[in-house]
């Protein structure tokens, strides 16, 4: 079985690229919203924690749920469905009239985009060829940060609207899918998911009665394998803990110490967006020859001594824009690899449930950033909170020492959990 026909490859990437970058959109694209909302629909610190932690929240249970019906039911008929909960709910969103309906159809979207990362991830990786898969891994997750750099634009735009202008952004994020939606129906299955079930066998490849002699479901929590599993979704959740703490409240800690303008929080909130992608781009380039153990320790390492960095010196004001944009640029380098390693790792039967676990835990230590940074800074001040989020970083990188090997330009049931199957050499 060819798994590297160019046009499915090509196609493959492209779609699922698609969806990362309305994941960065649509996860984005509330940050700067939240500034006018607050005071539109008069939020307590409460509840602007829960509308802005809602979308996480529906993440992790979406994770899960389109994870485990992928291994069932095949990659190519949960593709364009999770788009579907896009379209739907970041419209509806758009008309929101109180705190309790804009919480729910954000909750809704996230159910969607936490469905989404398990899908493409899988799919990506199933598809691209062993010598590059980091470079189409690692470029498919870059687009998240096309999509929040393009909800700025949205938000630049929309703004001269008037205060209502987050509603027209909200609504974009929908319309944006539905192209992607109707590509994505024409895609065809992955052949390892349709092997892994029988429907299809070439000589040299894993047999259905093979394959059922490696991870089952419950697998995932048994053993060396549950270990595993267990160690990557808390480096996840430690990374996520700092990453979206930070990360979601940008435009916040831009307003509060350095820029009084909110035109100017805008535009510095895009310059960050663009630190992101220059750092993937470099990673990018290079990952498949310094590997992802490398590009894992090194994006950890340098969140850790940043972050520690920037506490000690109780960094404040306009450098906080080079600041993060130094930061975000590295954060990435981390944040890509922690997303696809799972991807990589576990075999066919179960690579997109365990990639929706380990995605469902890492959005829990999302929601906790979101929710305990805002009062952090509060009662501890920006510099003490940089701090601990530097401990939860470093923590992060000393289990990832322990547990990530290296899978770079090796096929991917050469590197996969499990009983050892001989494969083909044109995978």
């Amino acid at each position: 079985m060819d798994f590297e026909n160019l046009r499915d490859k090509l196609k493959s990437f492209y779609l699922s690229s698609g969806g990362f970058f309305l994941d960065g959109y649509d996860l984005s694209v509330i940050s700067y919203a939240l500034l006018f909302i607050v005071k539109e629909m008069s939020l307590t610190p409460l509840q602007e924690g829960l509308v802005t932690a809602s979308s996480l929240m529906g993440m992790g249970i979406g994770a899960v749920l389109f994870g485990y019906l992928s291994d069932k039911l095949g990659r190519k008929k949960l593709f364009g469905l999770d788009l579907f909960f896009f379209t739907v709910f970041a419209i509806l969103s758009a008309f929101s009239t109180n705190m309790l309906e804009l919480f729910v159809f954000r909750f809704l979207l996230g159910i969607g985009i936490g469905g989404d990362y398990p899908i493409s991830s899988t799919i990506v990786s199933e598809f691209s060829p062993s010598k590059s898969r980091g470079k189409y891994l690692m470029g498919s997750v870059a687009m998240y940060w096309l999509g929040t750099l393009f909800s700025a634009i949205a938000n630049l735009i929309f703004l001269g609207t008037g205060d209502y202008f987050w509603r027209y952004s909200f609504a974009l994020g929908g319309i944006l899918a539905i192209p992607i939606i109707l590509g994505r129906i024409s895609l065809s299955e992955s052949p390892r998911w349709l092997i892994s079930k029988g429907l299809i066998n070439e000589e040299g490849l894993p047999t259905q009665e093979e394959e059922n002699k490696g991870l089952t479901t419950k697998d995932l929590v048994r053993g060396k394998i549950g270990i595993i599993l267990l160690s990557l979704s808390v480096i996840w959740f430690l990374f996520d803990v700092a990453s979206y703490g930070i990360g979601l409240y940008y435009p916040s800690l831009l307003h509060q110490f350095a820029f009084s303008s909110k035109v100017e929080t805008l535009y510095a909130t895009m310059l960050i967006s663009v630190g992101a992608i220059i750092g993937y781009a470099i990673a990018v380039a290079i990952i498949d020859e310094i590997g992802r153990r490398f590009t894992l320790f090194a994006g950890l390492g340098s969140m850790s001594v940043l972050l520690v960095l920037g506490g000690l010196t109780k960094i404040s004001g306009v450098i906080l824009l080079p600041y993060f944009m130094v930061f975000v640029a590295m954060e990435q380098w981390a944040g890509a690899v922690t997303l696809f390693y799972p991807a990589e790792i576990f075999p066919t039967s179960v690579r997109s449930t365990a990639q929706g676990i380990t995605t469902a835990v890492s959005r829990a230590g999302a929601v906790l950033g979101v929710f305990v940074f805002p009062s952090m800074v509060k009662s501890l001040g920006l510099a003490d909170s940089l701090l601990l989020f530097g401990t939860t970083s470093l923590l992060a990188l000393l289990i990832s020492i322990t547990t990530v090997k290296e899978t770079k330009k090796k096929k991917l049931e050469e590197v996969s959990l499990g009983k050892a199957t001989k494969v083909s050499n044109r995978t």
